[in-house]
Order: C-alpha cells, then structure tokens, then sequence
C-alpha cells in the first residue's frame, strides 16, 4: 500500500516539474501553492521523532480544545506509571511518552504521535484492574509504536493534494476564458487539519485497530501483566448496548468488539498460559 502511495507522489512530482520550473502556470492558473504544499507532504514520510512529538503536541492541542485534565495527582501519577512501564518493553522505549487522564464521563482512550496517551475518567471507573487497565493502554501505545495515525495522516493528506493538482488542471484545460482560477487554500496546514479531524472523528482503519489490538496484548504479556485481561475489557464492550451515549462515540471509531475478540483468538490462545499479574486491589486502591 505504502509503495502504491510513495509511487504516487513521485509520479505527480515528476508529472508537474516542468510546471514548477515554469513557474506553475497552466492557462493562468498559479499552481505554485499546490507544489509547495506537495513538496512539504512528501516530507511527512521522513518525520524525525522530534517532529512526530511536535506534530502529535499541536494534534493533542486541537484533540483537547474544551477537554480539561483531571486534577488528581495520585491517579495521574499511577496512569502514567503504568503507561510508563508498558512503554519500555516496546521498539520505541526512546520516545518522550506521556500518560494524560482526561476528565470525561464517557469511555475514551486515543493517542497521538509521538507517545501522546490519553485516557477519560469514564474508562477507569469502568476497568476493574490494573491489567485492564495495562490492556487499554498497551493499545493506545501500539498505535504509536506501529505509526497508525501518522501513516493515516500522510495518506489522507497526499490523496487530498493530489486530487487538487488533478482538478485544476483538468479545470484549465477547460478554460477558455484566460482569466487566472482562484485557488483558494490549499495549505498543508489546512489539509493536515481536516485530516486529523477526519481521522479522529471516524476512527482508524480496521486493520490498524486489529493490530494494535494484538500487538497491545503482547506488549501487556511482555510488561508483566495478565493479557487476557484485555480480552475481558472486550467482551464487556461487546455486552453494552453500543447506542447509549456512554459508549456511543467508542463504537463509533472501532471495529465491533466481537468482530474483534474473533480476530485475537489465535493470540488468546497463544499467550493464554502466561501467568501474568491482575492487580485488582492496587487498581481499586488509587481508582475509587
């Protein structure tokens, strides 16, 4: 898939270049801010670990606009212990990690590049144990380590540009009237925006789901903690009613949790010997 992308993007390069050494201009029309913008979102496949941190910051500052973090020291010193500990037993132990509970009622948890974790109140007091609670973290870190919505922000920005460059020349092919086609905004900026919005209003892709979801339980397994624990918190999702407003928005951006709990049976069965540790007391201790 990634080939097909970067073969893309290379191909409107090359198809465009004369334009752009011809200052960008097909029957009047200025396409230099179409190239500028295609030239910075080809840099999105090259992002150093500092710009993911950064991207994933500014990401996490519209994602949080009318959110408020929950100010109790003791339950963000323990989420982010445990976050902290998940972290370390994964191929990106190096990145900057960050655990945020958000005060929100209904059950969330979603990250941002660049280890930017953050998980509601309403999913704690939901949770049970610390290894569920190990389990839904594990998720959200995998999206991370495996670059998920990074990877779905690139696409949805590349295919955006794309479709620009191919509508304004097709657009003054078919003009005759010699006067210069307004643009309008084409920022990169822009298109990042709607992207992350796009994104996480709907949700990943199913694949991406998928494998964060058995990769979460693996990196759960590798830290200690009881994998099937995550098992648990999926089959309590699948019991709900999905139309209720607590769960409404979760369901919404998932895989249905039985379409889930199918996909990791392999994995179940595979790490279901482990003896690893539930924690319940430690969890009830701190999440009251």
């Amino acid at each position: 898939m990634w080939n097909k992308q970067l073969s893309l993007s290379r191909f409107l390069l090359l198809t465009f270049v004369a334009l752009w050494v011809s200052g960008c201009q097909v029957n009047n029309i200025n396409l230099t801010p179409l190239m500028d913008a295609t030239k910075k979102s080809s840099d999105l496949f090259d992002k150093s670990l500092q710009e993911e941190v950064e991207l994933g910051q500014e990401i996490s500052l519209v994602l949080l606009k009318q959110a408020s973090i929950y100010n109790v020291r003791e339950v963000q010193h323990y989420v982010s212990s445990v976050g902290g500990w998940l972290a370390q037993h994964t191929e990106r132990a190096e990145i900057p990690w960050r655990f945020v509970v958000v005060r929100d009622d209904r059950f969330n948890a979603f990250a941002t590049p660049g280890g930017y974790i953050y998980i509601t109140t309403g999913t704690l007091s939901e949770l049970n144990s610390e290894s569920e609670l190990a389990g839904i973290l594990a998720h959200e870190i995998a999206h991370v380590v495996q670059r998920h919505h990074l990877n779905a922000i690139r696409k949805e920005a590349q295919v955006g540009i794309a479709a620009d460059l191919a509508r304004f020349v097709r657009d003054s092919q078919d003009d005759s009237s010699g006067q210069t086609a307004i643009l309008g905004d084409h920022s990169l900026e822009t298109k990042l925006l709607n992207s992350v919005q796009d994104i996480y209003s709907n949700g990943l892709a199913r694949g991406d789901e998928l494998e964060a979801d058995t990769m979460g339980m693996v990196i759960a397994a590798r830290a200690g903690y009881d994998p099937m624990s995550y098992i648990s918190v999926l089959q309590k999702i699948d019991a709900q009613q999905a139309d209720t407003g607590f769960w409404k928005g979760f369901t919404k951006r998932h895989p249905p949790a039985s379409e889930r709990l199918e996909a990791l049976e392999k994995t179940a069965l595979m790490l279901s010997e482990l003896q690893g540790q539930v924690l319940t007391q430690r969890y009830k201790n701190v999440i009251r």
